[in-house]
């Protein structure tokens, strides 16, 4: 063991040269050193632990390497989603535009090329709003105001930022069914949200003729974005009662048995490895 810590800590110290500056090698840099200072707790700790005792460390694992592991897909994600609307191709606003955002209460605002009458907003921390001059110029004054209102309420409540770190969390704990459930939910919950805000300053005419003329303009899957007509919006621009979601048992079932296939192979591949190193 004495003979391998240095070296392991000299590889540490190169990698972590190497990642300055990059985000995503940043995140891996630091999930290495973590699972080097559980395992090396491990190897002092279980070969006199209880079956509970090694079950609990188990799970912490199963959560620790999960939660390095959705670090590094959102930094990964979110270095794509700020490249992807760096490329979009911007114009020069149309001049209805600066009292339209004014009246949202919208002070960081972008307008973009493209022929789809679009916005979303981007942005993890200062979130904008980017919107199309096809939507400035087609839409009404009364579905502008809507579609700036939604945008708004977007970057009040930093959705770009929950969606990312949701579609982050779909998609490393795959195994846990549940987790990609609840994702679906958070961004629709967001939506409705969003469309409760355009309602309450633009009426519900508008906000369904902003969503009627909404169209695509290669917007990352990361960010938030006006569009994406789903039966639980109209529903509530209807003023139908929205059912209460509830995952499918099927996805209880399925995840559970993700969690206990998860802790078991962790228990399964600790035991090995202390059995290779002598220690049981």
């Amino acid at each position: 063991m004495t003979a391998v810590a240095p070296s392991a800590r000299a590889t540490a110290a190169r990698l972590a040269g190497r990642a300055r500056g990059h985000p995503v090698a940043l995140a891996v840099t630091g999930g290495v050193i973590t699972l080097q200072s559980v395992y090396a707790a491990g190897m002092a700790l279980c070969p006199r632990m209880t079956m509970t005792a090694c079950l609990a460390a188990a799970i912490l694992v199963v959560l620790g390497g999960s939660a390095v592991a959705m670090a590094a897909r959102a930094a990964w994600l979110g270095t794509a989603a700020a490249r992807a609307v760096a490329a979009l191709p911007r114009t020069m606003p149309p001049a209805a535009l600066a009292g339209a955002a004014r009246r949202a209460g919208i002070r960081r605002i972008r307008c973009l090329a493209g022929s789809g009458a679009t916005a979303f907003c981007a942005g993890l921390l200062a979130p904008r709003v980017y919107i199309t001059a096809a939507a400035v110029t087609t839409l009404g004054p009364g579905a502008l105001d809507a579609v700036l209102v939604h945008e708004a309420a977007h970057a009040r409540r930093r959705d770009p930022l929950r969606r990312l770190l949701a579609r982050a969390a779909a998609d490393t704990m795959f195994w846990l069914p549940l987790v990609r459930w609840w994702s679906g939910r958070q961004a629709e919950g967001a939506e409705l949200s969003a469309d409760q805000a355009a309602v309450g300053y633009a009426g519900r005419q508008a906000v369904a003729s902003a969503l009627l003329a909404a169209g695509e303009v290669g917007a990352p899957a990361a960010v938030a974005g006006y569009g994406g007509v789903t039966a639980a919006r109209v529903a509530q621009l209807l003023g139908d009662e929205l059912p209460a979601q509830r995952p499918a048992p099927a996805l209880v079932f399925l995840s559970f048995a993700g969690l206990i296939t998860a802790v078991w192979l962790t228990m399964c591949l600790g035991q090995a490895a202390l059995a290779w190193a002598g220690l049981l």
